[in-house]
């Protein structure tokens, strides 16, 4: 950021012209220099040189990490991107050549907004159902099988004890989807944005077998006699009954496999290599098939289930596919994919224009490009 924003932003705060997510930028930078535990800033305070200010600002050249602070979090303004030359843009209608959009007031935010819970139930007969349009509470009731629905997006399956015959459903969320839902057997399964995860309608037998391509929380259901299995393209997770988060998505790198309570065993399918997890450890299955264990703070790799971006350290590649995912966009960079590690915290329901509107005050310019359903967003640094 160059001294006249930060004078203008500080002249902006001290005339009660501060948008919240101002506002909450100039008071967490002071907050960070001074150790002040004050949300008002005085006029005295406020004079303070801006050369030293300019010169103790956390210098993203120098550092290659940036840290989003508390109250930046609170306003959900998400500055990670800062300094970072990137684009993203939505599914293209190549029917329609882009435009470039040059008055502000025609981008409708709405077009950027997160994810909501959707998602499609695929039944054993082919049958799809669009749960985000499915308004009654019941989905099905036939042969012993109910599944029912609530608002907050979660699906529960009740089968009558006499029911043999297992079925298998899938549920898939898109990107810009999240759903729930809580298997016959009673474990409960959050499913993040661009997920699928494949299950019988009863378990039978001496396992209980889930296939999932994506990410997803698990709260296993204890059965000693039914070990319950997680299966995923390139690795095989078996555990009685647990707390755990596997991400295995295509376009990572890494399948990792986070545990936070009780044991898991996760084995590598191509090499047929095991390991045993314990609490706040995380796998990594890398594509040679070998695995690494590291111990890790495991509630960073579940803020996606309570609503939260977490980042900690993280890439800044793996940072935005995360974003890709959530608000149904494609990310790609321009030129060299810069060497930076993230840190701190975004609240997943900030719509992707509102972190665009701060980035201008870090001197980071951007044009928009539409055409019918197709929108482009290029971040010129």
């Amino acid at each position: 950021m160059e001294k006249e924003r930060i004078k203008e932003l500080l002249h902006k705060y001290r005339n009660g012209q501060c948008t919240d997510a101002e506002k909450a930028w100039v008071e967490s930078l002071y907050d960070k220099l001074a150790n002040s535990s004050s949300s008002d800033l005085t006029d005295e305070m406020i004079q303070v040189d801006l050369a030293d200010i300019y010169q103790r600002l956390p210098a993203l050249s120098k550092s290659k990490a940036f840290t989003i602070w508390p109250r930046i979090v609170a306003a959900a303004v998400f500055l990670v991107f800062v300094s970072i030359g990137f684009y993203f843009f939505k599914g293209e209608d190549t029917s329609q050549p882009l435009v470039q959009v040059v008055d502000r007031s025609e981008i409708n935010p709405n077009d950027f907004a997160p994810g909501t819970n959707k998602a499609l139930l695929t039944l054993a007969d082919g049958s799809e159902i669009a749960l985000d349009h499915t308004i009654d509470e019941k989905i099905l009731d036939k042969e012993g099988i109910r599944i029912t629905k609530n608002e907050d997006g979660l699906i529960t399956y009740q089968i009558n004890p006499g029911i043999k015959e297992a079925k298998s459903n899938t549920l898939s969320t898109p990107k810009g989807g999240q759903y729930q839902v809580i298997l016959s057997d009673g474990t409960k399964v959050w499913l993040n944005a661009a997920s699928s995860l494949s299950y019988p309608t009863v378990f039978t037998g001496n396992e209980r077998k889930v296939l999932l391509k994506g990410e997803a929380y698990f709260e296993v259901a204890k059965n000693e006699k039914q070990p319950f299995k997680v299966l995923t393209d390139r690795q095989e997770l078996v555990v009685l009954g647990t707390h755990f988060n596997i991400n295995s998505y295509e376009d990572e790198p890494d399948i990792k496999t986070t545990l936070l309570e009780g044991s898991v065993k996760v084995s590598a399918l191509q090499t047929k290599q095991t390991i045993l997890l314990k609490p706040g450890e995380q796998s990594a299955l890398k594509k040679s098939g070998k695995l690494k264990v590291d111990q890790i703070n495991a509630e960073n790799a579940v803020a996606w289930k309570s609503g939260l971006f977490q980042f900690q350290g993280s890439s800044i590649q793996e940072a935005l596919r995360q974003m890709a995912r959530w608000y149904d966009i494609t990310i790609d960079f321009e030129g060299d994919v810069p060497d930076i590690q993230l840190w701190g915290e975004v609240h997943r329901n900030a719509n992707a224009i509102e972190a665009l509107d701060i980035l201008s005050y870090f001197d980071v310019k951007y044009k928009v490009l539409a055409a019918g359903n197709a929108k482009k967003i290029i971040i010129i640094q």
